[in-house]
């Protein structure tokens, strides 16, 4: 199981290990500013935050395991086996694909309220989100 940490003084410390045996090719990768983000059902991302993590970078596109933008929000990709659901497309929420969340989170959120806005459009939550952010 991977784990997550960070540590915020006055500066912001995020980091997280990969508990496996083998390698991806995964590297440091900064995705800069308005680097076009092609989503397989929501389009172009044309203009974002420019962010910097671990990724194994597939036909120039930087599969994310972990990053964080250049206003401080990071995030991790962690695997929990046997607790993901995975839906069909829904044209009335957003659709993105596992793969995707990381660019589509960090290139367009701040800060965590605009992050639980996000998904209130992701997963189709009308409510408060609660209990989907861990802080």
């Amino acid at each position: 199981m991977c784990t997550a940490v960070t540590y915020k003084t006055k500066d912001h410390y995020f980091g997280r290990n990969l508990d496996l045996e083998y390698y991806y090719n995964e590297t440091v990768t900064i995705t800069p500013r308005n680097y076009v983000f092609k989503f397989r059902k929501m389009g172009e991302l044309k203009t974002h935050f420019a962010m910097i993590g671990m990724a194994y970078v597939v036909e120039d596109y930087p599969l994310y395991y972990d990053a964080t933008n250049e206003e401080g929000l990071s995030m991790a990709g962690l695997s929990f086996p046997g607790n993901a659901v995975y839906y069909g497309y829904d044209g009335q929420k957003d659709n993105i694909a596992p793969f995707e969340l990381i660019p589509w989170v960090l290139g367009r959120c701040a800060c965590v309220d605009e992050v639980r806005q996000m998904l209130r459009r992701l997963i189709g939550i009308k409510g408060k989100v609660r209990g989907i952010l861990r802080l």
